[in-house]
């Protein structure tokens, strides 16, 4: 299934912005920007796809790492860094593996990608591993709504979802965040409840 997305997001990368855009920001309002706030100190990105949230950074984050599977995607990224004159390190990996060391970063962020990783608490749990005690994990996700009829229309689109993008819209991923052990400090939601940006503790 790895394999899978990271084919799909190759096709779709050049596209990709032109395609998210609009709904996008309906959608999200302000989350990216605030993403983008939180990234503080020595900083990873995860699953950073097309860099959507990099013009949001501010002179807070020390050190700019960031890991996509997709080498399409982080060709996109690196120009829209270069662009911004913000200099990032970009790193093809596994969001499952990270090639990263133990308590390596203050900050490790992922946005809109836990809903399309195989395994989401492998990843989570390895957020958890390379951020400091001390430091912040940041999930700027779509989840399953709390509301009974959003859900039911999330779990009927998923199979479509998942074929076209490899994204399932149906996870309870801020439960599985507490599963693996984060802790939520806290947390906000649009949408009905389908997007959260939340901050949590390993």
């Amino acid at each position: 299934m790895t394999e899978r997305v990271r084919q799909i997001y190759d096709r779709k990368a050049s596209s990709y912005d032109a395609s998210v855009g609009r709904a996008e920001n309906l959608m999200l309002g302000d989350f990216r920007k605030q993403f983008g706030a939180l990234m503080r100190g020595d900083v990873l990105e995860v699953a950073v796809g097309s860099g959507l949230n990099l013009p949001h950074y501010t002179a807070a984050a020390i050190s700019c790492t960031a890991i996509d599977l997709s080498e399409g995607m982080l060709a996109v990224a690196r120009d829209r860094a270069e662009k911004l004159g913000l200099p990032v390190t970009f790193v093809q990996g596994d969001a499952t593996h990270l090639p990263f060391a133990d308590h390596q970063f203050d900050t490790v962020g992922i946005s809109l990608a836990l809903c399309t990783v195989p395994d989401p608490a492998a990843v989570l749990r390895e957020l958890r591993r390379v951020c400091r005690p001390t430091g912040t994990i940041v999930l700027l996700e779509h989840v399953l709504s709390p509301h009974r009829p959003v859900a039911l229309l999330e779990r009927l689109l998923t199979p479509l979802q998942s074929r076209a993008m490899g994204c399932h819209l149906d996870r309870p991923t801020i439960d599985t965040a507490r599963a693996v052990g984060l802790t939520i400090e806290s947390e906000q939601s649009r949408r009905l409840g389908v997007f959260r940006l939340v901050t949590a503790h390993p």
